[in-house]
């Protein structure tokens, strides 16, 4: 499975946000503290009008002092399929390529386990 997480996390005029910060950041440099829900578009391209495939939704949380990493637990929901995925773990985000943990499913993804891998195709 490959798709794009469009993460709109912080305001753009005239675009809908689909992340809300619910604890402000202690540490500008590495937003230390911020909690934020997100309630992401999974499309098929990069661009955010691409095909939509499904929605991430969840809670990200910037847990370093030192580096931007979030602590994250995501919950898949694929367009046209019976169930969800959901990912468990730490997500250093400057890192080029990053792993994160298929914790389970529901579904026809009951039982599914193993890891996904996360790359940053571009930021704004």
């Amino acid at each position: 499975i490959s798709f794009y997480l469009q993460d709109l996390f912080f305001p753009t005029p005239g675009v809908n946000v689909t992340t809300a910060i619910v604890l402000p950041g202690t540490n500008n440099a590495t937003m230390f503290g911020m909690v934020a829900i997100i309630d992401d578009k999974l499309t098929e391209g990069p661009s955010i009008d691409s095909k939509l495939v499904g929605r991430a939704k969840g809670i990200l949380a910037f847990d370093s002092i030192s580096n931007i990493s979030l602590l994250a637990s995501i919950t898949l929901e694929l367009e046209g399929r019976d169930g969800n995925i959901n990912l468990l773990g730490q997500n250093r985000a400057p890192d080029p390529q990053r792993e994160i943990s298929i914790v389970g499913g529901s579904g026809e993804f009951r039982f599914v386990q193993g890891f996904a891998t996360l790359r940053t195709h571009s930021l704004e």
